[in-house]
C-alpha cells in the first residue's frame, strides 16, 4: 500500500474540501454549530450607554470626595431612573438618583454609590465612603466597541457568541453550508444491530457511529448496507454520489481490500491517496469526482473512528479555516510506545490526579470494541515519537459533543 504522512493527508483532503463549501447567511438563532465564514464587526458599542453596574445612587464623584463613616455627606434624592427608560433626569452638585443595576446613568453622574453603603432618610442620602470617577458604572462601549471584531472567520458559533452577536443587532451571519453525506458500510460478515447475531456475523456499528458523528456537521442523506460484493458496492456508491456531496464508505479498505476500494474510486474520480501513515487507521482513501468526494475507512471501529475525526473531520474544518477544538495537555499515566514510523493515534481515559489530569492509554486488539466506548479522547504522537514515558506531557484531542 503507497501510504502519505497524516500531515499530507490532512492538506490534500483539505483542499478538496476547499473546493465543495460554500457559505450562506444563516439566522444566528440557528447558527450553533456552524463554522462562521467571514469576520463580524460590531455595528455600535455596548453597552449602548453609561449603565450602573450595581443597585444603588447615581452621584457625581465630587460629592463624595470628603465623605467618611465618621462625616457623611448629605445628598438629595432627585428621583429614580427606571429600568429600560431614558434616565429623564439631570444631576445639579448635591444631588443624585436611585438607578437598579443595568439602568442608564442620569446626565450629571459618574458614580454610583452602592445601596447597602447608603442610609436614606426622607429625600436625603447619607454617603459615606469616597467614590472614584466611573465607581460601579459600565462605560458605553466598555463590553464592546464600535467596530470591535466579535466573530472571527474560522470560529465555530455558540450560544455565548450568538448572544454577543444579538446585543449588538446583528441577526444573521455568513456560515459555511452543511454538506451531505451518505454513508456505506460493507461487509459479508455483517447485520444490523437490531438483527439476530448467527455465529461468524457482527453487528454493524460503523454505520451508528458515523451517522452519529456526522450528523452533528452536516445532513446525512443515506445509510447503507452492502456485502463485498463488487457491483453490488458500484451500484451504493453511485446511489450515494447522486444524493450527497461526500460519501464515506467503511470496512472496503483494509489491506486485503485496499486495490480493491482504489479501483472502485478510480472509476469514478481521481484517487487522492490509497493510504496514511497512521496507527491505526493505515488503509484509510480518497478521492474526488464532479465535486464530490469519496473517503474510504477501515472497518475496525477504532480506526473509523479515529482515522475519520483526526483525518476527515479535521481536513473539512481546516478547509473552512478552523481546526479541532484545542487538544488538553495531560501528562501520561504510563509508559507507552508511539507508532513506530507513522503517527499514532491512541485512544486515552481522563483521570483527574488532583493537580494534573493523567491520560490512560487504553490498549486493545483488532476487533476489540471497548476501547471507543471508554475512550475521552485521542493522543496524537507525531511519527518521529518512538513512545511516550510517564508523567510526559501529552496532547489529548477530545469525543463527543466537543470538536
Amino acid at each position: 500500500m503507497n501510504v502519505i504522512p497524516y500531515p499530507s493527508a490532512v492538506k490534500i483532503l483539505s483542499e478538496a474540501f476547499g473546493k465543495i463549501v460554500s457559505a450562506e447567511a444563516v439566522p444566528v438563532c440557528d447558527a450553533a454549530g456552524r463554522i462562521s465564514a467571514a469576520d463580524v464587526f460590531s455595528p455600535e458599542p455596548f453597552p449602548p450607554f453609561d449603565r450602573s453596574s450595581v443597585d444603588g445612587y447615581a452621584l457625581s464623584h465630587r460629592d463624595s470626595a470628603a465623605a467618611s463613616a465618621a462625616v457623611p455627606a448629605i445628598l438629595s434624592l432627585k428621583g429614580e431612573v427606571r429600568m429600560g427608560n431614558p434616565a429623564g433626569l439631570v444631576l445639579s452638585p448635591g444631588e443624585c438618583a436611585y438607578v437598579p443595576t443595568g439602568g442608564m446613568l442620569p446626565e450629571g453622574a459618574d458614580a454610583v454609590l452602592m445601596i447597602e453603603d447608603a442610609e436614606k432618610s426622607a429625600d436625603e442620602i447619607y454617603v459615606s465612603k469616597s467614590l472614584h470617577v466611573g465607581e460601579n458604572v459600565l462605560r458605553t462601549g466598555a463590553d464592546i466597541a464600535a467596530g470591535e471584531r466579535i466573530l472571527t472567520a474560522g470560529e465555530r458559533m455558540t450560544a455565548a457568541r450568538a448572544g454577543v452577536l444579538s446585543s449588538v443587532g446583528i441577526t444573521s451571519v455568513r456560515a459555511f453550508k452543511r454538506l451531505d453525506y451518505y454513508v456505506i458500510s460493507t461487509g459479508d460478515e455483517l447485520v444490523p444491530p437490531g438483527a439476530k447475531c448467527e455465529k461468524g456475523k457482527i453487528r454493524d456499528t460503523n454505520t451508528v457511529m458515523l451517522v452519529s458523528e456526522l450528523s452533528k456537521i452536516g445532513n446525512v442523506k443515506g445509510a447503507l448496507q452492502v456485502s463485498d460484493d463488487y457491483p453490488e458496492l458500484r451500484r451504493a456508491v453511485s446511489e450515494g454520489l447522486s444524493v450527497s456531496d461526500v460519501v464515506i464508505l467503511s470496512g472496503g479498505s483494509s489491506v486485503g481490500k485496499a486495490d480493491y476500494t482504489a479501483k472502485l474510486f478510480s472509476e469514478f474520480g481521481r484517487v487522492l491517496f490509497g493510504g496514511v501513515a497512521v496507527k491505526p487507521g493505515k488503509p484509510t482513501l480518497a478521492a474526488e469526482t464532479d465535486g464530490r468526494i469519496l473517503i474510504g475507512l477501515p472497518g475496525h471501529p477504532m480506526a473509523a473512528l479515529t482515522s475519520y475525526r483526526l483525518i476527515v473531520l479535521r481536513a473539512l474544518l481546516n478547509a473552512c479555516g478552523s481546526d479541532l477544538a484545542a487538544p488538553v495537555v495531560c501528562r501520561a499515566e504510563r509508559n507507552f510506545p508511539g507508532g513506530k514510523g507513522r503517527s499514532a493515534f491512541i485512544p486515552v481515559k481522563l483521570i483527574n490526579r488532583g493537580d494534573h489530569t493523567a491520560a490512560e492509554p487504553l490498549f486493545y486488539q483488532s476487533g476489540m470494541l471497548s476501547a471507543v466506548g471508554s475512550a475521552d479522547g485521542f493522543a496524537l504522537l507525531d511519527d518521529s515519537v518512538e513512545g511516550v514515558p510517564k508523567g510526559a506531557p501529552l496532547e489529548v484531542y477530545g469525543i463527543g459533543d466537543s470538536i
